[in-house]
């Protein structure tokens, strides 16, 4: 989702939302934010969310926009998928954003996937990951969401091979083998592995 973001964002202007618990943003790019993803949940639960609050709280890495990740767990289990897609909806609609690229995380189900054009899911070809993806899939054909199913796109990604800590790690996120497979994917050809 990071090379994705960073790699549309030569092109158009991304907001980048990462949903996951954990993420360990903050300690790639060694930065630290007075404002994140709880405040703004916060705000939205509050009823005092708009547009230019949200502005003061968005950071910059590379070319890409992003609004830090939740500081903790909790604030994102306090919140159900459906509230998440509204606030989503509701940032994409306001922000003048070309793109907004999500990492949905634990997230990712009802109507927060039903609201995306795309969803890349990166996937395994061991046993266990597979039996994940087949529930999941059965979890889509019960819940009759074959929109979603369509607009999964399932990717084999390249293995991260070379990456430094902190130093450099945008630069070789992007024009490393995981930039290389990004913008052939985003070029609309199969990426090779």
């Amino acid at each position: 989702a990071l090379t994705i973001g960073q790699v549309m964002a030569k092109k158009e202007s991304v907001l980048y939302l990462n949903l996951e618990e954990y993420s360990g943003f903050t300690r790639l790019i060694d930065s630290e934010y007075k404002a994140d993803l709880s405040d703004v949940l916060y705000l939205y639960r509050q009823g005092g969310y708009n547009w230019l609050k949200l502005k003061s709280m968005i950071s910059n890495w590379g070319n890409m926009d992003f609004i830090p990740p939740v500081r903790y767990a909790e604030d994102l289990s306090q919140v159900a998928p459906e509230d998440m897609a509204q606030l989503i909806d509701r940032i994409a609609r306001e922000s003048g954003y070309d793109r907004l690229v999500v990492d949905v995380g634990q997230m990712g189900r009802g109507a927060l996937l039903s609201m995306c054009n795309v969803v890349y899911m990166p996937v395994r070809e061991d046993y266990i990951s597979a039996a994940k993806i087949e529930e999941f899939e059965e979890y889509l054909e019960e819940a009759d969401d074959a929109g979603v199913r369509d607009r999964i796109q399932k990717l084999r990604l390249p293995r991260h091979t070379g990456i430094a800590k902190q130093e450099g790690y945008l630069e070789q996120l992007i024009w490393g083998e995981m930039g290389d497979f990004v913008r052939q994917l985003l070029n609309g050809k199969q990426p090779e592995r």
